[in-house]
């Protein structure tokens, strides 16, 4: 236990670190080979992101592949997914790297190469084409196939400015230098173990003495009233919704097996149909999305774990 929860808390201060130094190591080089590297880097990323979502943190991101115009993000074994949680993965890996801010993303079955989910983000109006909303796929071998459709990047002489496809001349302020990595990567772990220091168990964030109200990370459960409550924002939970949050919190950071959760909250498994069970954990991942300290995994074989 004591383990994984120091190859998470390295996990964590890995990907802050990352935030930090990326856009700025995007500016340096001497052409394209150095983004190419970058993107596959950051389509690595999203296939590692993918699978600790799902409670694999074992299995392997098998090599990236370049075909054409997209990138193939290929995994070693099968597993099902909501694409809610795939399209806010890879939105967060596209933002922490900004390899692109206009790409599509298409979901592959790997016998038939039939694409069975497919979304666009951030075309030229700024709009997201995201389709299937809440619609979660079974498990099966799928490979992510992403198209990067920003104007690409082309690096200038001068090693301080890099032009646009359009010609439009960027000028960095810094003039990048890698001998400004160490002062950024102490300046990462400061800022790192600061943001761990507020996290949600100090301030305002402290135990209530109010039984029903609960805080789960950094949103507050109203196990009375059946609400949840982020960043000034409430929406409600069904019944079950409520029942299902409330056996997950109270083992956070365990694996809660399938069946003790049937029976908690469906008892005699009365309205249970099929993947019941799947849909509401995906409404709930859903209605805690906008608190990034708190996660539902899918623990293979077993059940979920609700992490904080």
């Amino acid at each position: 236990m004591i383990f994984r929860n120091l190859n998470h808390l390295f996990q964590q201060f890995i990907f802050f670190t990352v935030a930090l130094l990326f856009p700025l190591a995007a500016i340096e080089g001497s052409d394209e080979v150095i983004m190419e590297k970058q993107a596959r880097v950051a389509m690595r990323m999203i296939g590692h992101e993918i699978l600790m979502s799902l409670g694999d943190g074992e299995s392997r991101v098998l090599p990236i592949e370049k075909n054409q115009d997209h990138y193939k993000i290929s995994f070693e074994f099968e597993f099902g997914f909501d694409p809610d949680d795939i399209v806010s993965i890879i939105d967060s890996v596209m933002t922490v790297t900004q390899i692109a801010r206009h790409y599509l993303v298409e979901v592959e079955q790997c016998q038939s190469q039939e694409i069975v989910h497919s979304f666009e983000v951030g075309n030229l109006l700024n709009y997201h084409l995201i389709p299937c909303k809440g619609r979660v796929l079974p498990e099966d071998c799928y490979s992510l196939l992403i198209t990067l459709l920003d104007d690409k990047l082309t690096i200038s002489g001068n090693k301080d400015s890099f032009v646009h496809s359009s010609g439009a001349k960027d000028v960095s302020p810094l003039g990048f230098s890698f001998l400004i990595i160490p002062l950024l990567f102490l300046i990462g772990l400061i800022s790192f173990f600061i943001w761990k220091k507020k996290g949600p168990h100090t301030g305002k964030y402290a135990t209530n003495a109010d039984p029903n109200l609960i805080w789960i990370g950094a949103s507050q459960f109203d196990k009375r009233n059946m609400t949840l409550s982020f960043d000034n924002k409430k929406v409600e939970l069904s019944n079950k919704e409520a029942e299902l949050l409330s056996l997950l919190h109270s083992a956070a950071n365990q694996a809660v097996e399938r069946e003790l959760i049937l029976q908690k909250v469906w008892g005699d498994k009365s309205g249970y149909i099929g993947r019941t069970l799947d849909v509401f954990i995906s409404k709930l991942r859903k209605k805690l999305e906008a608190d990034a300290s708190v996660k539902i995994v899918n623990i293979r074989g077993v059940g979920y774990k609700l992490i904080l």
